[in-house]
């Protein structure tokens, strides 16, 4: 088998990248070592010190980048070893990076089946169009028969989360902190440097011009808390108009203790599943986030026993396809 070269670890790279990763930060970066093999790392440079404080969300954008790191090099026929260093937290190999994981070249690989839905997979912040009842059906189905998966669907179970999401989600917008780290990373007007490679623009965000002004000028300034005092906060945050449109609520749960490397692998072929049904889907991590919030949630939805909730996925089809906005190659492969 011949050795990975650097021009080929940037196209590798760029098809890993595909990948969702929180508030599109895409923190994982990719290095050849001396025996040829993959490292992928985490550019601390891009943790969310305030919405992400022990790099648990970072740890799973690298594991989803790995996943699809795997899937890349086995569309070429290549099988890998993985070793999963997170746990480790080594942040000697490299000034500003955390060691993620060690990918060793093992022989063949048949290309991965979920490898086809990379492209068509995307978040959707807007408000769904109705789904068939087959396709609802199927999708049912198949997170049903899923060991990491519970679905919760019908009008009162999207109620429920519609509301308990908006308060979850005021709790965690009541912090400037938090605001402040949010909007770092959000692009409100095309001429931002980043608008096109990471962060969320206003495309992503279905706002036009004049809304994202606004929101922008809210959140990052002391208005958003006269605003919230005034009882206009929930207003200002409010999604579940959005959510209750949707054909389903999925709960991602994993292992307790499992590595959030591990977890962020099997997120991304999560969501490629749903994918495959024609649906988009749009994180609500602040059910999983926030602590009181993630035990009612789990009082009326039980998970199995030694499973924690990682994630909690509004899903349905969208009327359009967005185009997904990522760092280039160059940007994601250290030499």
């Amino acid at each position: 088998m011949s050795r990975i070269d650097a021009a080929t670890l940037a196209d590798l790279a760029a098809q890993a990248n595909r990948a969702p990763s929180v508030h599109n930060t895409q923190p994982a970066r990719f290095a050849l070592d001396e025996e040829g093999r993959i490292l992928i790392a985490a550019d601390l440079s891009r943790h969310l010190a305030v919405g992400d404080p022990t790099g648990r969300d970072m740890g799973l954008s690298c594991g989803a980048a790995l996943e699809g790191m795997v899937m890349a090099l086995a569309a070429r026929g290549i099988r890998v070893l993985v070793d999963d260093l997170w746990e480790a937290d080594t942040r000697s190999w490299r000034p500003g990076y955390r060691l993620a994981a060690r990918l060793t070249p093992a022989g063949e690989a048949s290309p991965s089946s979920l490898a086809d839905w990379t492209e068509k997979r995307f978040t959707w912040r807007g408000r769904f169009s109705a789904a068939t009842p087959e396709a609802l059906a199927d999708l049912e189905r198949w997170a049903v028969e899923a060991d990491d998966i519970t679905f919760a669907g019908g009008p009162d179970a999207l109620a429920f989360i519609a509301a308990l999401n908006d308060g979850a989600s005021l709790s965690v917008m009541r912090e400037r902190a938090f605001r402040d780290e949010l909007v770092a990373w959000i692009r409100l007007t095309p001429a931002h440097a980043a608008y096109a490679f990471d962060g969320l623009n206003l495309d992503a965000l279905r706002m036009g011009r004049l809304e994202g002004a606004v929101a922008g000028g809210v959140l990052a300034s002391p208005l958003f808390d006269l605003a919230d005092r005034l009882g206009l906060g929930k207003t200002l945050v409010a999604e579940a108009g959005k959510t209750m449109t949707a054909a389903a609520c999925l709960l991602f749960h994993r292992p307790e203790g499992e590595s959030p490397v591990v977890s962020g692998r099997a997120f991304y072929r999560f969501w490629l599943g749903l994918t495959r049904f024609g649906f988009a889907g749009w994180p609500m991590a602040v059910l999983a986030d926030v602590p009181s919030a993630s035990e009612t949630l789990l009082q009326r939805f039980p998970l199995p026993q030694g499973h924690r909730l990682i994630n909690v996925l509004r899903v349905g089809p969208a009327p359009i396809t967005l185009a997904k906005y990522r760092l280039p190659a160059r940007d994601l492969v250290l030499g």
